[in-house]
């Protein structure tokens, strides 16, 4: 008897397609929050340290890396701890299957109740990493900006302001 196989049909396609997308959407948080981590961190040092528009140079250069290079850069400046650059260096491998090899390596596997269900999970887990990373680098930083003098509350209220703007209310 065979495995089963059938087509993958419109929802789990629709599913699938919204994970994967899904899954990059927070691949880019994580990205967003290491590239600043590295030029608050490694760059600026001390909040206030340089003038603004500086400052934004070096992060829209840093934005420019790709994941590897921003945790090679992160684990030679040493932004973050150990265990959080284990789980990015874990993160990337499995961002690299993501975004080179799931195709190859996982695409039959839509043609299968068991191997589609594992693919889809695989997927679910690598945004729930991502959030789970992203929070992580964001906290490491924003301990590093409290110890170095900038209020928790500032940081918040600032946060709060950046939503607000965004979703078009004042700011």
């Amino acid at each position: 008897m065979g495995e089963g196989r059938r087509q993958i049909n419109e929802d789990e396609l629709g599913l699938f397609f919204s994970l994967i997308g899904q899954g990059i959407w927070y691949l880019q948080h994580v990205e967003n929050a290491l590239v600043t981590c590295l030029t608050v961190k490694g760059e600026l040092k001390k909040p206030g340290s340089i003038e603004k528009d500086e400052a934004e140079r070096i992060l829209s250069k840093h934005r420019k890396n790709t994941l590897g290079t921003s945790i090679r850069i992160a684990e030679k400046k040493g932004v973050l701890s150990p265990e959080l650059m284990n789980a990015l260096r874990k993160f990337k491998n499995e961002r690299d299957w993501l975004v080179h090899r799931s195709m190859a390596e996982n695409g039959d596997d839509l043609y299968t109740d068991a191997g589609r269900e594992g693919v889809l999970m695989r997927l679910y887990a690598f945004s729930e990493e991502a959030q789970a990373l992203q929070r992580l680098v964001a906290k490491e930083l924003e301990d590093y900006v409290v110890a170095n003098g900038v209020s928790r509350q500032w940081i918040h209220r600032r946060a709060m302001q950046d939503i607000q703007t965004k979703q078009g209310g004042d700011a």
